[in-house]
C-alpha cells in the first residue's frame, strides 16, 4: 500500500508538470492536479483536476485532456521520466471536493450566524 501511495504522488507531480509545461494546446486552461487514485493492479489512474476559470474552461480542458492524442503524449512523457513496468490507463476527472467543501463551509457559517441571532433575542 505504501508503494501505491508513493507512485500516486510521483504520477501526480509528473502529470502536473507535463500538463502545465509540455502541452501546447491553448484550449487547456491552467489545470491543477488535486489528487490521483491508482488502481491496486496499476491498470487505471484517475487524475482529479481543478481549473481556475470553471465556467467554460473546465469542460473544454477535460474534453481535451481525455483525448487519445493527449493521453498518449502524457504517457510517453511519463515513460521517459519514470521507471514503471506498465503505464496505467489515465482518466481525467473533475474534482468536486473543493466545491463541496465551500458549500459545507457556507452552511456552517450560516448556522453559526443563525445561532448568534437566536441568542441575541
Amino acid at each position: 500500500m505504501k508503494r501505491l501511495k508513493k507512485i500516486e504522488a510521483d504520477l501526480k507531480r509528473e502529470i502536473g508538470f507535463i500538463i502545465n509545461s509540455k502541452l501546447k494546446d491553448p484550449r487547456i486552461g491552467f489545470v491543477t492536479i488535486t489528487d490521483t487514485s491508482l488502481s491496486p493492479d496499476f491498470s487505471y489512474l484517475d487524475v482529479f483536476i481543478s481549473v481556475m476559470e470553471k465556467d467554460t474552461t473546465l469542460e473544454i480542458s477535460l474534453k481535451r485532456l481525455n483525448t487519445k492524442k493527449c493521453k498518449g503524449f502524457i504517457k510517453k512523457q511519463i515513460k521517459e521520466r519514470m521507471k514503471l513496468r506498465t503505464l496505467p490507463e489515465i482518466r481525467f476527472i473533475e474534482d468536486i471536493s473543493i466545491d463541496r467543501g465551500m458549500k459545507i463551509h457556507k452552511l456552517l457559517e450560516k448556522i453559526k450566524e443563525d445561532k448568534g441571532q437566536a441568542g441575541a433575542e
